[in-house]
């Protein structure tokens, strides 16, 4: 179920103009979108997003207690899913779940050729407490070797998931109308997300995606996630469940609040000035915080990946709404900021910003991989 490794978009005028359903999973929220494609250019044609409203989360705590069993805050986002199908003009489905359930890891490897490449990924895995080799699937592939590795030689990229389940996922997708074609790793829609926004350009860029309970960062280069970085502790949440706080309400209603400012504007919310003074003001420690991370990133990548330093910064994800901020980031890390869209997509369906589906454009798009 999980995809081959990525590779760039190729013959684009042979296959259908439809992509795939890409289903892009996280603890709060299903967004799904299916991209139409013209030429090479591409739009998002369809979108849907299914909310589950998390139970309150003390603030003493990372995350929901219903992070423990997934399938519990999947189930009814899942049947909302299905009453969506009809949007869509393909049953075909690309999926990525956050918060875990699918990992992805970097490897420095030392092997000779390819063929120990699988071998020395095992050995790998192996060293890791709690792994179960007959309950993970795994997809491994080389990563470019640009990067300098001094004693190493050669860097791996590494997807595992859960076997039962991603069988459990499957099953109850198929049961909402999608077929469910490709089990996907975030870095890997994110390389494509990057490659439709830069429309072709070989420049590499820096996506930044913030989770609800997570941020990750995957350096793109030629359509491909050369390097990734997972920020546990500088998710969304790190925002939203202080703002809980502070306003005595759930953090879903917090993500809500957030949502209805992203897309009607402050104006039409309720004494607007003084809380919108109170978002900023959360807002500015989370992105200070979240920026140094990226800022060290950087200059990683600097020292390590000098041909792929990125001349830009990507933002999408549920934290990506936030007003203001790839101006913030661009102000704090002196690197052009842009969030995530694709031109003419800017208001779809119902009209929830675009960033949020970067992701699931991603997905959508394996349609046109080669196989």
């Amino acid at each position: 179920m999980l995809t081959a490794p990525i590779r760039r978009m190729k013959n684009l005028f042979l296959n259908s103009s439809w992509g795939w359903v890409g289903m892009d999973i996280n603890q709060s929220a299903i967004h799904m979108a299916q991209l139409e494609r013209t030429g090479t250019e591409y739009a998002i044609n369809a979108t849907w997003t299914a909310f589950q409203p998390a139970p309150r989360i003390d603030v003493t705590e990372r995350r929901a207690p219903a992070a423990d069993n997934p399938q519990i805050a999947l189930e009814s986002m899942i049947e909302q899913a299905k009453r969506a199908r009809s949007l869509f003009s393909s049953n075909l489905a690309g999926i990525a779940v956050g918060g875990g359930v699918v990992e992805y890891r970097e490897f420095e490897l030392e092997i000779e050729k390819p063929s120990e490449l699988d071998g020395a990924v095992r050995s790998e895995l192996e060293k890791e407490q709690g792994y179960d080799s007959d309950q993970t699937v795994v997809k491994a592939w080389e990563l470019p070797t640009g990067r300098r590795l001094r004693n190493r030689q050669q860097s791996a990229a590494v997807v595992t998931a859960n076997y039962d389940f991603s069988m459990w996922l499957g099953n109850m997708i198929s049961r909402a109308g999608y077929a469910p074609e490709a089990l996907d790793a975030l870095p890997c829609a994110l390389a494509r997300a990057s490659e439709m926004f830069l429309r072709g350009a070989d420049h590499p860029c820096l996506m930044v995606h913030i989770g609800d309970a997570c941020t990750i960062l995957t350096l793109v280069h030629q359509g491909l996630p050369i390097l990734t970085r997972v920020l546990n502790h500088h998710g969304f949440e790190k925002m939203l469940v202080p703002l809980a706080s502070e306003f005595a309400i759930s953090p879903a209603e917090v993500n809500l609040l957030l949502m209805k400012a992203a897309t009607e504007g402050s104006r039409q919310m309720e004494s607007p000035n003084e809380l919108m003074e109170i978002v900023s003001e959360f807002q500015l420690r989370f992105v200070q915080s979240l920026a140094g991370e990226v800022y060290r990133t950087l200059e990683y990548i600097r020292a390590e990946h000098g041909n792929s330093e990125p001349s830009g910064i990507l933002l999408c994800g549920n934290g990506s709404i936030t007003p203001m901020l790839s101006l913030q980031f661009e102000q704090l890390l002196e690197i052009p900021t842009e969030t995530w869209s694709l031109a003419g997509s800017e208001q779809v369906n119902r009209g929830l910003p675009v960033c949020l589906y970067a992701v699931a454009a991603g997905l959508s798009a394996i349609a046109w991989e080669e196989n």
